[in-house]
């Protein structure tokens, strides 16, 4: 068979191919295919199935479907150009789905959808019915764009599944190589689908951060005890370097903070009363003493909140920076926002970025 015709008046229409006329479950090789149908004659099956109007777009299909004893072995191609949705329709059939997402996550950036969906199946299945298996494949995919975006970004655009994902040491905004390597695999998608935008949320862990910031505090604070002496003010860097390299006088420095912190009368941790005690002749174990006392004023040391804010808002700008370095990506793309704090578990902070 060969028949060559219009599709709604302007859409050339071709379908040929062979059939067995008294079985075709028993052989069929068809192919079809239409070109630049207008989307907007089918507004009444979209709003009934998608809930959403179809305010412009062209469609293309190529599909073969071949039958051979009964076996369906069928692809499938369809190219949608400049699609738009556009008012909302309630409608009970509607399918429950982020369309306008997954749509700016197909799109190329000229703004075309390219869809190869391949099929198989059996007619013997009680089952089996085409319509139905077809729009359950494109709804697949819908779902899988929508649901898993930077997984099908890193696969187009190399970056891994996981692209969105940023990670930083506790109590740092400074971005290692492989983080920036992975966010110019997310700049590339991001070029590749311009509809896109991302979320960039301010990110902090107390239980991470906290502990990294206090350390860093207390080393401060014990530099500019050095630094008040008479060696520390005539080399105040050099001095205080010596002075925590000698465990001698780390031990006697933190002992000095943790009474000036904690109080005199505080009881010092077990292993520093031992140096303490430690008769002259021998060598005192300061290391244990050292990380107890460090343990100890950590653990005291109050880290105020607007800080650790500050921190996150730190991360989310360094994420911002590089995206928008050199112009690469419009600013009006990327958003920083508010984001609730979480425990964190393991050494890093995870920034989770997301699309919209």
């Amino acid at each position: 068979m060969k028949l060559d015709g219009k599709l709604d008046k302007y859409s050339p229409l071709q379908i040929e191919g062979e059939a067995n006329l008294l079985s075709a479950a028993l052989y069929t090789d068809i192919k079809l295919s239409f070109k630049d149908l207008d989307l907007t004659v089918v507004n009444p099956y979209s709003g009934h199935f998608a809930g959403y109007k179809i305010d412009k777009g062209k469609l293309s299909v190529d599909v073969s479907y071949k039958v051979d004893q009964r076996k369906l072995a069928a692809s499938q191609h369809f190219v949608i150009d400049q699609l738009e949705l556009g008012d909302r329709v309630d409608s009970p059939d509607a399918v429950h789905l982020p369309l306008k997402i997954a749509v700016a996550l197909l799109k190329d950036r000229n703004g075309v959808i390219d869809l190869n969906l391949p099929m198989t199946g059996s007619l013997d299945d009680p089952k089996f019915s085409i319509w139905p298996i077809i729009w359950k494949v494109l709804v697949n995919v819908i779902v899988k764009a929508a649901t898993a975006p930077f997984a099908l970004l890193g696969h187009l655009f190399g970056g891994g599944e996981h692209m969105n994902i940023v990670e930083f040491a506790p109590g740092s905004a400074e971005l290692d190589q492989p983080a920036k390597d992975q966010l110019a695999s997310l700049v590339k998608g991001m070029q590749g689908r311009p509809q896109l935008k991302l979320d960039v949320p301010i990110v902090y862990s107390t239980t991470i951060d906290r502990p990294k910031m206090a350390a860093r505090l207390l080393q401060q604070e014990l530099m500019t005890r050095v630094q008040n002496t008479r060696a520390g003010k005539k080399h105040p860097d050099a001095a205080g370097e010596v002075a925590l390299a000698d465990p001698q006088q780390h031990f006697k420095l933190l002992v000095e903070q943790f009474q000036a912190d904690l109080g005199k009368d505080a009881p010092l941790p077990p292993t520093a009363l031992a140096v303490q005690q430690a008769k002259r002749k021998e060598t005192p174990p300061y290391d244990p003493a050292i990380a107890d006392l460090n343990a100890a004023l950590i653990g005291h040391i109050q880290i105020p909140q607007t800080d650790l804010e500050a921190l996150g808002k730190q991360r989310a700008q360094a994420i911002q920076g590089v995206l928008l370095a050199d112009a690469q990506v419009d600013p009006g793309r990327v958003f920083i926002v508010n984001a609730p704090p979480k425990p964190e578990s393991g050494d890093k902070v995870k920034v989770e970025m997301a699309v919209k």
